[in-house]
């Protein structure tokens, strides 16, 4: 098997190491690194990042983490690096306040760097230089296979072991849907390691709808290739400089590209988030392609056209709802707090439920909630809780701003806020990563942590944002609720919403069904316990959600239909 592998392809090969990108080899060090063992925190190199490409740490003897800025340096030509690469790992190890830095690059460097270099070391700055044949050396020393340390779960063994039942059958597809939270990328990357462990030399496509979701999967999968596969990244103006291996690409990006190269066939070809496929525009891609598998991977397997996913990948191999997960206990049980003590009952007293749209009867029933309110509770709650991390999910940019303000200035709380009004890329990764060590416990965001950032785990979840989307939901939600022993996820929801009330009525219904049909199958903890603030308010929902179908806008129907 070893003699038909084609090494010359690997991930920092002589090919990568002479062709580029510059953003592969930037990925191509980070991968090193895991590869050998290093946690890494951050990929943080583009445009803005003031010398910081890499944020990696490791572990000594002594079990102490030790964090290091990697600055990495690709070029075209054979001469020595004359760029100030070793001022920029000084800028970035100052703004990030890490005392080792490490300058990377394909070449060697100038006399005027390697200068620089010891007169920094000799004011003791702690910077070391990793060049040209030291990567290369250290990447073929390196043993076929990285070290994943994860061990599959029950319901990943599952799914795996159908994918490959239908792969070995010679299925020209399969359709795998798990739960926001059950690791259906880790899924897709044991996968392909058993792939790869039988086919050394497939050529595999993974297909996403954005940017953010592709650089996430690629760094998922590192730990389950082997070190002759080579990852590209294909969006924007980054395209493979060579075409085996695995490409991940957004569908935008791969319908002018695939034009240019011609016939090239995939083997494989992978869809992440595979709601969107029946869409036209995506669909007519993977029609194109052929490939001997195709694989669809979702949480949330619903459409607003009602076009059916499974008409592109079939029936479900595996398929775990977020209830069903939450009653067999692979996600974490989550206490739901719905704060609807604002009901103007008077005005409910006063008038039928019958003759008001919607939006009539939200803007009449309900009272605007303080801010100021607001963060009082979240500040009881963090306290009397002990909480550890937090999310709260706002309503805009300005508002995400001044609920980080408040519970700052008026609580002492450590919050960032993440929004797109956080325009430097190195401030983004700085909130980001202080949130990840736990110098940071809360992030307030806008329109930032929906899909494809990796964010740690978190124990509280604040909603202050309406969204008729129940997959803009499951996935706000789903940031909560991976497993870990003993962890119960906190959720307050503030949103004053009639469709959000009905919504979680009917989480809970089905919630409690599959708990009455499955006995034999299911637990019988309190995976999920749905509260209210005020009792006015199951008096509230007998009055006007039993006609709310019938108001409902065409687009919002499926909000509560796929429930």
């Amino acid at each position: 098997m070893e003699a038909l592998i084609d090494d010359s392809k690997g991930f920092l090969s002589t090919e990568r190491l002479s062709k580029g990108t510059w953003q592969a080899f930037e990925r191509g060090i980070a991968r090193l690194l895991m590869h050998c063992g290093w946690e890494i925190n951050e990929l943080v190199g583009g445009s803005g990042d003031h010398g910081a490409d890499i944020i990696a740490a490791f572990r000594d003897d002594d079990g102490n983490l030790l964090e290091f800025i990697y600055q990495a340096k690709f070029s075209e030509t054979n001469k020595p690096l004359s760029v100030d690469i070793i001022g920029d790992i000084k800028r970035a190890m100052e703004y990030y306040g890490i005392e080792r830095g490490v300058a990377a690059s394909n070449r060697s460097i100038s006399e005027s760097q390697n200068l620089r270099l010891k007169t920094l070391q000799g004011t003791g700055y702690n910077i070391q230089t990793f060049l040209s044949k030291s990567i290369y050396d250290t990447y073929t020393q390196l043993p076929p296979w990285a070290t994943e340390n994860r061990a599959l779960k029950v319901y990943q063994a599952e799914a795996l072991s159908k994918l490959q039942g239908a792969y070995s059958r010679g299925d020209k597809h399969g359709l795998i849907c798990l739960a926001t939270g059950l690791g259906k990328t880790f899924v897709a990357a044991t996968f392909l390691r058993w792939l790869y462990q039988n086919n050394p030399n497939l050529n595999v496509l993974i297909l996403a709808n954005t940017k953010s979701l592709i650089e996430q999967f690629d760094r998922a999968i590192w730990s389950n290739l082997p070190k002759w596969i080579a990852t590209h990244l294909l969006y924007d103006s980054e395209k493979p400089t060579f075409l085996e291996g695995v490409t991940l690409s957004t569908f935008q990006s791969f319908q002018d590209f695939y034009k240019k190269i011609g016939g090239f066939y995939y083997d494989v070809v992978i869809v992440d988030e595979a709601h969107h496929a029946p869409a036209e525009t995506y669909l007519a891609v993977i029609k194109r392609l052929e490939p001997k598998f195709l694989l669809g991977l979702t949480a949330t397997p619903f459409r607003k056209d009602e076009r059916d996913v499974t008409e592109v990948f079939g029936q479900p191999l595996v398929y775990y709802s977020v209830y069903k997960a939450l009653q067999k206990g692979y996600l974490a049980k989550v206490e739901y707090h719905l704060h609807n003590d604002n009901i103007d009952e008077d005005w409910i007293t006063q008038n039928s439920r019958k003759g008001h749209t919607i939006k009539q009867l939200n803007k009449k029933i309900f009272l605007p909630e303080r801010d100021d309110t607001v963060c009082e509770e979240v500040y009881r709650i963090w306290n009397d809780r002990k909480l550890e991390r937090g999310i709260i999910f706002c309503n805009s940019s300005e508002h995400a701003e001044r609920i980080e303000k408040l519970l700052k200035v008026n609580f002492q709380l450590p919050v960032w806020s993440l929004t797109t009004r956080v325009k430097d890329s190195r401030e983004r990764a700085k909130r980001l990563r202080e949130f990840r060590t736990g110098k940071c416990c809360i992030l307030t965001c806008y329109d930032m942590l929906n899909e494809g950032v990796d964010v740690p785990d978190v124990d509280y979840i604040v909603f202050l944002r309406v969204t008729h989307s129940r997959v803009y939901f499951l996935q706000q939600l789903g940031r909560g609720l991976r497993y870990k022993e003993g962890k119960k996820l906190v959720v307050q929801d503030f949103v004053a919403d009639i469709r959000r009330i009905k919504r979680l009525k009917s989480f809970q219904q089905e919630f409690e069904e599959a708990r009455r049909y499955e006995i034999e199958e299911l637990y019988f903890n309190d995976a999920f316990k749905l509260t209210f603030t005020s009792e006015q308010t199951t008096n509230f929902l007998d009055l006007v959600t039993k006609d709310i179908s019938e108001e409902m806008d065409e687009d919002e129907e499926v909000y509560l239909d796929s429930m």
